[in-house]
C-alpha cells in the first residue's frame, strides 16, 4: 500500500514539475513588447478622422 502512496506522490511531483517548466519556458520565449510593435495602441489623431 506504501509503494502506491510513494508512486502516486512521486508522479504528481513529476507533472507539477513538468507543468512549471513548460510554463516557464514559454514566458521566457514569448517577448509582451513584439504585441505593441505588430500591433500598437491607436492613437487619438486616428480615431477622431473616422
Amino acid at each position: 500500500m506504501l509503494n502506491w502512496w510513494l508512486a502516486t506522490i512521486s508522479l504528481g511531483g513529476f507533472l507539477v514539475i513538468s507543468i512549471g517548466l513548460v510554463l516557464y519556458t514559454l514566458k521566457s520565449s514569448v517577448c509582451s513588447d513584439d504585441a505593441y510593435r505588430v500591433d500598437p495602441l491607436p492613437n487619438d489623431d486616428t480615431e477622431s478622422k473616422e
